[in-house]
Protein backbone atom coordinates (compact mmCIF):
# COMPACT_ATOMS: atom_id res chain seq x y z
CA UNK A 1 0.00 0.00 0.00
CA UNK A 2 1.12 3.32 -0.93
CA UNK A 3 0.69 6.65 0.52
CA UNK A 4 -1.42 9.40 -0.86
CA UNK A 5 0.68 11.71 -2.70
CA UNK A 6 1.27 15.12 -1.10
CA UNK A 7 -1.39 17.77 -3.06
CA UNK A 8 0.96 20.58 -4.67
CA UNK A 9 -0.22 23.22 -7.03
CA UNK A 10 -0.61 23.28 -10.73
CA UNK A 11 0.65 25.90 -13.34
CA UNK A 12 -2.19 28.11 -12.84
CA UNK A 13 -4.18 28.07 -16.20
CA UNK A 14 -5.82 30.75 -18.55
CA UNK A 15 -9.54 31.74 -17.76
CA UNK A 16 -12.01 34.02 -19.13
CA UNK A 17 -13.54 35.52 -16.21
CA UNK A 18 -11.18 36.90 -13.58
CA UNK A 19 -12.53 35.65 -10.82
CA UNK A 20 -12.91 32.02 -12.22
CA UNK A 21 -9.56 31.04 -11.05
CA UNK A 22 -10.86 31.90 -7.26
CA UNK A 23 -13.50 29.05 -8.37
CA UNK A 24 -11.10 26.67 -9.58
CA UNK A 25 -8.92 27.42 -6.26
CA UNK A 26 -11.89 26.34 -4.03
CA UNK A 27 -13.08 23.36 -6.50
CA UNK A 28 -9.67 21.75 -6.22
CA UNK A 29 -9.41 22.29 -2.44
CA UNK A 30 -12.76 20.24 -2.11
CA UNK A 31 -11.95 17.45 -4.72
CA UNK A 32 -7.96 17.16 -4.34
CA UNK A 33 -7.67 18.68 -1.63
CA UNK A 34 -5.58 16.96 1.79
CA UNK A 35 -7.81 16.29 4.74
CA UNK A 36 -6.14 18.50 7.58
CA UNK A 37 -7.20 18.41 11.06
CA UNK A 38 -6.22 21.66 12.18
CA UNK A 39 -5.42 21.37 15.94
CA UNK A 40 -5.67 24.85 16.58
CA UNK A 41 -9.53 24.55 15.69
CA UNK A 42 -10.07 21.32 15.97
CA UNK A 43 -11.43 21.14 12.00
CA UNK A 44 -11.30 19.26 9.03
CA UNK A 45 -9.78 21.93 5.99
CA UNK A 46 -9.31 20.27 2.75
CA UNK A 47 -5.79 21.56 1.84
CA UNK A 48 -3.24 22.42 -0.82
CA UNK A 49 0.07 23.64 -1.15
CA UNK A 50 1.79 26.51 -2.86
CA UNK A 51 -0.91 28.16 -5.16
CA UNK A 52 -0.70 31.23 -6.80
CA UNK A 53 -3.37 33.88 -7.79
CA UNK A 54 -2.90 36.55 -10.59
CA UNK A 55 -5.22 39.93 -11.10
CA UNK A 56 -5.07 42.56 -13.59
CA UNK A 57 -6.09 45.76 -12.05
CA UNK A 58 -7.67 46.76 -16.19
CA UNK A 59 -10.32 43.60 -16.18
CA UNK A 60 -12.32 45.54 -13.32
CA UNK A 61 -11.50 45.80 -9.29
CA UNK A 62 -11.73 41.83 -8.45
CA UNK A 63 -14.49 42.05 -6.75
CA UNK A 64 -16.33 38.41 -5.58
CA UNK A 65 -19.79 38.40 -8.10
CA UNK A 66 -21.07 34.25 -6.91
CA UNK A 67 -21.87 35.73 -3.38
CA UNK A 68 -22.00 39.17 -1.88
CA UNK A 69 -18.68 41.06 -0.87
CA UNK A 70 -18.98 42.87 2.59
CA UNK A 71 -16.85 45.56 1.01
CA UNK A 72 -17.60 48.17 3.36
CA UNK A 73 -15.96 45.48 6.46
CA UNK A 74 -13.14 44.78 3.92
CA UNK A 75 -12.55 48.45 3.89
CA UNK A 76 -12.70 49.52 7.18
CA UNK A 77 -10.28 46.36 7.97
CA UNK A 78 -7.59 47.59 5.80
CA UNK A 79 -7.84 51.52 7.06
CA UNK A 80 -7.73 50.65 10.31
CA UNK A 81 -4.45 48.50 9.34
CA UNK A 82 -2.82 51.31 7.85
CA UNK A 83 -3.90 53.69 10.51
CA UNK A 84 -1.95 51.10 13.25
CA UNK A 85 -5.51 49.99 15.09
CA UNK A 86 -4.54 47.30 17.58
CA UNK A 87 -7.90 47.21 19.14
CA UNK A 88 -11.31 45.74 17.93
CA UNK A 89 -13.05 48.54 19.00
CA UNK A 90 -11.39 50.68 16.33
CA UNK A 91 -11.73 48.56 13.74
CA UNK A 92 -15.80 48.84 14.26
CA UNK A 93 -15.48 52.60 14.27
CA UNK A 94 -14.25 51.99 10.51
CA UNK A 95 -17.18 49.63 9.97
CA UNK A 96 -15.85 46.30 10.68
CA UNK A 97 -16.17 43.74 13.26
CA UNK A 98 -14.43 41.02 11.72
CA UNK A 99 -11.67 41.13 14.81
CA UNK A 100 -14.42 41.06 17.72
CA UNK A 101 -13.72 36.76 17.67
CA UNK A 102 -10.05 37.09 18.05
CA UNK A 103 -10.07 39.94 20.42
CA UNK A 104 -13.10 38.66 22.69
CA UNK A 105 -13.36 34.95 22.72
CA UNK A 106 -10.02 32.92 22.09
CA UNK A 107 -9.99 31.34 24.83
CA UNK A 108 -5.46 31.33 24.47
CA UNK A 109 -5.79 35.11 24.01
CA UNK A 110 -8.26 35.94 26.96
CA UNK A 111 -5.57 34.12 29.07
CA UNK A 112 -2.93 35.64 27.50
CA UNK A 113 -0.83 37.87 30.34
CA UNK A 114 -0.18 40.51 27.61
CA UNK A 115 -3.81 41.04 26.69
CA UNK A 116 -4.97 44.74 27.57
CA UNK A 117 -8.37 44.17 28.42
CA UNK A 118 -11.86 44.27 26.16
CA UNK A 119 -11.27 44.33 22.25
CA UNK A 120 -7.63 44.24 22.55
CA UNK A 121 -5.84 42.42 19.96
CA UNK A 122 -1.94 43.36 20.45
CA UNK A 123 0.75 42.80 18.33
CA UNK A 124 -0.99 42.03 15.09
CA UNK A 125 -1.28 43.68 11.54
CA UNK A 126 -1.58 47.01 12.64
CA UNK A 127 1.41 47.41 14.98
CA UNK A 128 3.60 44.93 12.68
CA UNK A 129 2.64 47.38 9.60
CA UNK A 130 2.95 50.76 11.42
CA UNK A 131 5.03 50.48 15.19
CA UNK A 132 7.56 47.74 13.86
CA UNK A 133 9.48 47.66 17.37
CA UNK A 134 13.09 47.88 16.92
CA UNK A 135 15.11 48.05 20.02
CA UNK A 136 18.67 49.28 20.36
CA UNK A 137 21.03 49.44 23.65
CA UNK A 138 23.29 52.71 24.39
CA UNK A 139 26.66 51.27 25.69
CA UNK A 140 27.53 55.45 26.36
CA UNK A 141 26.37 58.56 25.64
CA UNK A 142 27.26 58.95 22.42
CA UNK A 143 25.38 55.80 21.42
CA UNK A 144 22.16 57.44 23.24
CA UNK A 145 22.68 60.78 21.66
CA UNK A 146 22.85 59.29 18.48
CA UNK A 147 19.92 57.24 18.58
CA UNK A 148 18.04 60.24 19.55
CA UNK A 149 18.76 61.54 16.83
CA UNK A 150 17.29 58.67 14.50
CA UNK A 151 14.02 58.85 16.48
CA UNK A 152 14.76 56.48 19.35
CA UNK A 153 13.01 56.88 22.68
CA UNK A 154 14.03 55.40 26.09
CA UNK A 155 12.31 52.85 27.57
CA UNK A 156 14.49 51.14 30.13
CA UNK A 157 17.95 50.29 31.53
CA UNK A 158 19.93 47.30 31.61
CA UNK A 159 22.48 47.08 34.52
CA UNK A 160 24.41 44.00 34.10
CA UNK A 161 27.08 46.25 35.96
CA UNK A 162 25.49 49.12 38.78
CA UNK A 163 28.51 51.07 37.71
CA UNK A 164 27.34 51.41 34.39
CA UNK A 165 23.66 51.30 33.01
CA UNK A 166 23.25 51.07 29.90
CA UNK A 167 19.67 52.64 28.04
CA UNK A 168 17.13 50.60 26.51
CA UNK A 169 16.06 52.66 23.92
CA UNK A 170 13.19 52.04 21.18
CA UNK A 171 11.24 52.90 17.99
CA UNK A 172 8.99 51.96 15.95
CA UNK A 173 9.18 52.00 11.97
CA UNK A 174 5.79 52.57 9.87
CA UNK A 175 6.55 50.48 6.91
CA UNK A 176 3.38 51.72 5.11
CA UNK A 177 5.01 54.86 4.84
CA UNK A 178 8.33 53.84 4.21
CA UNK A 179 6.97 52.27 1.17
CA UNK A 180 5.11 54.77 0.01
CA UNK A 181 8.09 57.34 0.29
CA UNK A 182 10.26 54.71 -1.24
CA UNK A 183 7.72 54.08 -4.67
CA UNK A 184 8.05 58.87 -4.64
CA UNK A 185 11.42 59.10 -4.23
CA UNK A 186 13.51 56.05 -5.29
CA UNK A 187 11.06 53.67 -7.17
CA UNK A 188 13.73 51.57 -9.06
CA UNK A 189 14.09 49.94 -5.36
CA UNK A 190 13.57 46.21 -4.81
CA UNK A 191 13.33 46.48 -1.40
CA UNK A 192 9.39 48.37 -1.54
CA UNK A 193 8.74 45.32 1.36
CA UNK A 194 5.87 45.36 4.11
CA UNK A 195 6.59 42.60 6.64
CA UNK A 196 4.25 41.19 9.17
CA UNK A 197 5.61 38.47 10.20
CA UNK A 198 7.03 38.76 13.92
CA UNK A 199 7.90 35.60 15.76
CA UNK A 200 9.61 37.26 18.71
CA UNK A 201 5.90 39.08 19.44
CA UNK A 202 4.07 35.94 18.31
CA UNK A 203 2.63 35.43 22.49
CA UNK A 204 1.65 39.45 22.09
CA UNK A 205 -0.91 39.21 19.42
CA UNK A 206 -4.45 37.56 19.75
CA UNK A 207 -3.49 36.15 15.80
CA UNK A 208 -0.44 36.32 14.13
CA UNK A 209 -0.75 37.85 10.58
CA UNK A 210 -1.84 35.29 8.36
CA UNK A 211 -1.36 37.69 5.21
CA UNK A 212 2.43 38.08 5.82
CA UNK A 213 4.54 39.84 3.41
CA UNK A 214 3.85 42.92 0.39
CA UNK A 215 5.98 43.68 -1.94
CA UNK A 216 5.75 46.41 -4.55
CA UNK A 217 6.91 46.80 -7.61
CA UNK A 218 7.15 50.15 -9.54
CA UNK A 219 7.67 50.17 -13.36
CA UNK A 220 8.89 53.93 -13.80
CA UNK A 221 8.31 53.72 -17.57
CA UNK A 222 4.88 52.12 -18.07
CA UNK A 223 3.92 54.45 -14.98
CA UNK A 224 2.28 51.15 -13.25
CA UNK A 225 3.02 49.86 -10.19
CA UNK A 226 2.51 45.93 -9.02
CA UNK A 227 1.83 44.19 -5.93
CA UNK A 228 2.80 40.65 -4.88
CA UNK A 229 1.52 38.85 -1.66
CA UNK A 230 2.64 36.46 0.34
CA UNK A 231 -0.16 34.63 2.76
CA UNK A 232 0.72 32.16 4.77
CA UNK A 233 -2.53 30.71 5.50
CA UNK A 234 -5.99 31.23 3.45
CA UNK A 235 -9.78 30.63 4.68
CA UNK A 236 -11.14 30.51 0.81
CA UNK A 237 -14.11 30.73 1.73
CA UNK A 238 -14.33 33.45 4.01
CA UNK A 239 -11.09 35.74 3.84
CA UNK A 240 -11.49 38.72 1.05
CA UNK A 241 -7.96 39.00 0.75
CA UNK A 242 -8.13 39.17 -2.98
CA UNK A 243 -10.11 42.84 -3.12
CA UNK A 244 -8.21 43.76 -0.02
CA UNK A 245 -4.98 43.16 -1.52
CA UNK A 246 -6.89 45.01 -4.59
CA UNK A 247 -7.51 48.07 -2.19
CA UNK A 248 -4.14 48.53 -1.27
CA UNK A 249 -2.48 48.86 -4.10
CA UNK A 250 -5.48 50.88 -5.49
CA UNK A 251 -4.88 53.07 -2.65
CA UNK A 252 -0.77 52.85 -2.91
CA UNK A 253 -0.67 53.68 -6.74
CA UNK A 254 -3.51 56.53 -6.08
CA UNK A 255 -0.94 58.53 -3.67
CA UNK A 256 2.49 57.89 -5.71
CA UNK A 257 0.79 58.73 -9.36
CA UNK A 258 0.39 55.07 -10.44
CA UNK A 259 -2.12 53.55 -12.90
CA UNK A 260 -2.71 50.30 -10.32
CA UNK A 261 -1.43 46.90 -12.34
CA UNK A 262 -1.28 43.26 -11.15
CA UNK A 263 -1.88 41.61 -7.72
CA UNK A 264 -0.51 38.56 -7.90
CA UNK A 265 -1.51 36.37 -4.57
CA UNK A 266 1.36 33.53 -3.57
CA UNK A 267 -0.24 31.60 -0.78
CA UNK A 268 1.27 28.74 1.11
CA UNK A 269 -1.57 27.02 2.39
CA UNK A 270 -4.89 27.15 0.89
CA UNK A 271 -7.89 25.67 2.69
CA UNK A 272 -11.56 25.01 2.70
CA UNK A 273 -13.01 24.26 5.99
CA UNK A 274 -15.04 20.74 5.98
CA UNK A 275 -18.08 22.74 7.77
CA UNK A 276 -17.94 24.96 5.16
CA UNK A 277 -18.20 22.30 2.04
CA UNK A 278 -21.97 23.45 1.69
CA UNK A 279 -21.58 26.90 1.18
CA UNK A 280 -18.75 26.84 -1.07
CA UNK A 281 -20.79 23.91 -3.11
CA UNK A 282 -23.22 26.31 -3.28
CA UNK A 283 -20.92 29.37 -4.64
CA UNK A 284 -19.43 27.23 -7.08
CA UNK A 285 -22.52 26.53 -8.89
CA UNK A 286 -23.20 30.28 -9.58
CA UNK A 287 -21.99 32.40 -12.64
CA UNK A 288 -19.73 35.19 -12.57
CA UNK A 289 -20.96 38.73 -13.13
CA UNK A 290 -18.94 41.22 -14.66
CA UNK A 291 -16.20 42.57 -12.16
CA UNK A 292 -17.03 46.31 -10.74
CA UNK A 293 -15.20 49.37 -10.72
CA UNK A 294 -13.33 50.91 -7.74
CA UNK A 295 -14.17 54.64 -6.98
CA UNK A 296 -11.94 56.34 -5.30
CA UNK A 297 -12.94 60.10 -3.91
CA UNK A 298 -11.04 63.27 -6.05
CA UNK A 299 -9.63 64.43 -2.27
CA UNK A 300 -6.91 61.57 -2.62
CA UNK A 301 -4.51 62.86 -4.75
CA UNK A 302 -0.32 61.99 -5.29
CA UNK A 303 1.70 63.23 -2.54
CA UNK A 304 4.74 64.25 -2.10
CA UNK A 305 8.03 62.21 -0.14
CA UNK A 306 7.37 65.30 2.16
CA UNK A 307 3.40 64.82 3.05
CA UNK A 308 4.03 61.45 3.23
CA UNK A 309 3.66 61.09 6.93
CA UNK A 310 0.18 60.28 8.59
CA UNK A 311 -1.26 60.59 5.14
CA UNK A 312 -3.25 56.98 6.14
CA UNK A 313 -4.43 58.61 9.48
CA UNK A 314 -6.67 60.54 7.17
CA UNK A 315 -7.74 58.07 4.69
CA UNK A 316 -12.02 57.34 5.22
CA UNK A 317 -14.14 54.55 4.45
CA UNK A 318 -16.55 56.68 2.30
CA UNK A 319 -13.78 57.29 0.20
CA UNK A 320 -14.34 54.19 -1.41
CA UNK A 321 -17.29 52.68 -3.26
CA UNK A 322 -17.75 50.36 -6.22
CA UNK A 323 -19.84 50.87 -9.28
CA UNK A 324 -21.99 48.54 -11.03
CA UNK A 325 -21.39 45.70 -8.73
CA UNK A 326 -23.66 43.21 -9.08
CA UNK A 327 -23.55 39.68 -7.35
CA UNK A 328 -25.62 36.87 -6.04
CA UNK A 329 -27.38 36.76 -2.58
CA UNK A 330 -24.63 36.73 0.78
CA UNK A 331 -23.53 33.04 1.60
CA UNK A 332 -22.22 33.43 5.25
CA UNK A 333 -20.09 30.70 7.74
CA UNK A 334 -18.44 30.76 10.78
CA UNK A 335 -15.30 32.16 11.12
CA UNK A 336 -12.80 29.60 13.32
CA UNK A 337 -11.46 31.04 16.14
Amino acid sequence: MTDKPRCVASPTPTFAHPMAQYHDLMRRCLEDGEPVKNERTGEICHTLVGEQLKFDMRDGFPAITTKKLAFKTMVGELLGILRGATSAAEFRELGCKVWDGNANETRAWLDNPHRKGLDDIGRSYGAQWTDWTDLRVAASEMDFHDLKQKGFQQVGVDSPDLWQPKAIMRRGINQVEEALHTILANPTDRRIVINGWRPDEHDRTALPVCHMVYTFVPNVQLKRLDLVMHQRSWDTFLAFNIPMTALFLHIMSRLSGYEPGIVTMQVANAHVYESHAPQVTTQLAREHYPQPKLLIADRLQPVSPAQVKDIFQSIEPADFALQGYLHHPALTARMAT
